[in-house]
């Protein structure tokens, strides 16, 4: 059981290998989320001055679980979590910036089968140069959390 508590931590966010802009070093949880790459298929088209560019909003900056909540119940494991992550562009380009965003996560797991059995993700804020695009990309944000927590739930059951 103890095991399982461990992968369910580890799984609520396995969300880059990455430098943190923070001076506050990471804890084990956010490095988790930092391993699993959460900003790197984000990309967007900015328009300014009548030309559109497609920006990559796709380097981790930083990462920051504010709040985490987990319980068992026989084989159903429940977690909630609130958190912030920031995305920026890359030092090359064509036009920098940022963005952050505020989410709750909240999950059921059967521990049996190790499956994600209830998700629920939902940016509650946002900010930075490109923080209102966030909300047009919410479905994509949401959809990539929940691959990946479900991705890196399931390698960790294979152990």
């Amino acid at each position: 059981m103890r095991y399982c508590l461990g992968l369910l931590t580890a799984g609520c966010f396995l969300l880059q290998p990455c430098a943190f802009a923070n001076a506050q070093a990471p804890n084990a949880l956010e490095r988790a989320i930092g391993d699993a790459q959460p900003c790197r298929s984000l990309k967007t088209k900015v328009s300014s001055f009548g030309i559109s560019v497609e920006v990559g909003v796709d380097k981790l900056d930083s990462v920051k679980v504010e709040d985490l909540q987990l319980s068992v119940n026989g084989n159903t494991a429940e977690a909630s979590a609130r958190g912030t992550l920031a995305c920026k562009t890359s030092d090359e380009a064509l036009v920098e910036g940022g963005f952050s965003a505020t989410a709750e996560v909240r999950l059921k797991v059967d521990l049996t089968t190790c499956k994600m059995t209830d998700t629920s993700i939902e940016i509650v804020k946002t900010g930075g140069r490109f923080g209102d695009i966030v909300k047009g990309l919410e479905t994509e944000i949401s959809g990539a959390l929940r691959r990946s927590l479900e991705k890196n739930l399931a390698k960790l059951c294979e152990k």
